[in-house]
């Protein structure tokens, strides 16, 4: 494979593993007809994890793992977190991201993106967001605030939200999140639970009795396999419009008990 395919592969499978959004141009903002409240998603039901990540679409010959995650449970300023920390290895450089949520209703506090072109960091307070922009060559950040027409979850980091909803087969939900790639907006993340199924991630392996997910939004469609002991998402799919598989993220291990900074009560 040549370097500046390479290149273009990785990229797409960055987009997937940061659950991004198409880009600069995405129609945020779209209000649909919704008039049910959002579900609340319950940080309870996720446990820590530590594992490592591989973004192979060959997926019976991926054993190599490319990057790691972890989602720790922290206690900041007092107050009860989760904190998801991922990274992969590019030819370009290392590139992962930092996800900061309120430990019991998921909503996001803070995230960071680092990528070649810059970082990204997204802070929120209820409606009002603040997005900062810092180039990687240049001293000057861009930095605009803004008070969104709802309270917004991340779009970046949307996995945990997901993977914590009350899911079963047929379920549909609507969730509003913000994009930390883009200039400013909200947009609606819609949910699909298409089936359950025994996912056999190594022959050496236990199956894994896991829902099936597929998440839409603004044109842009990930499927995940979330693990229903644990609630991890073991595998993430980005699907084309024809329903092919473009790319694959997966965890390569099993996730391994990590201590938590303290104990969670559920």
């Amino acid at each position: 494979m040549s370097a500046s395919h390479k290149t273009t592969r990785f990229g797409i499978l960055f987009a997937l593993m940061l659950a991004s959004a198409a880009g600069g141009c995405a129609p945020l903002g779209l209000v649909l007809p919704y008039d049910d409240a959002p579900p609340a998603p319950e940080g309870g039901r996720i446990k820590t994890s530590l594992a490592w990540i591989s973004a192979n679409k060959d997926e019976e010959n991926s054993v190599t793992p490319e990057g790691s995650l972890a989602l720790e449970a922290k206690r900041i300023a007092g107050k009860p977190v989760w904190q998801q920390v991922r990274h992969l290895n590019t030819p370009a450089g290392q590139i992962g991201d930092s996800v900061l949520l309120d430990r019991v209703t998921l909503r996001p506090i803070a995230t960071w993106r680092w990528t070649p072109a810059g970082t990204y960091i997204t802070k929120y307070n209820h409606r009002e967001v603040q997005r900062i922009f810092r180039p990687r060559n240049s001293a000057s950040s861009v930095r605009r605030v803004e008070t969104e027409d709802v309270e917004p979850y991340s779009a970046l980091g949307m996995e945990i939200v997901v993977a914590s909803l009350p899911l079963h087969q047929g379920y549909t939900a609507l969730v509003p999140v913000i994009v930390d790639t883009v200039p400013r907006g909200w947009s609606w993340l819609k949910i699909t639970v298409l089936a359950e199924l025994s996912l056999v991630e190594r022959s050496d392996l236990m199956p894994k009795d896991t829902w099936v997910v597929d998440c839409t939004m603004d044109n842009e469609r990930t499927r995940l396999f979330v693990a229903m002991d644990g609630r991890s998402v073991r595998k993430m799919q980005k699907l084309d419009a024809n329903n092919e598989v473009i790319s694959v993220l997966r965890r390569v291990l099993i996730s391994l008990p990590q201590p938590a900074t303290e104990s969670i009560k559920q």
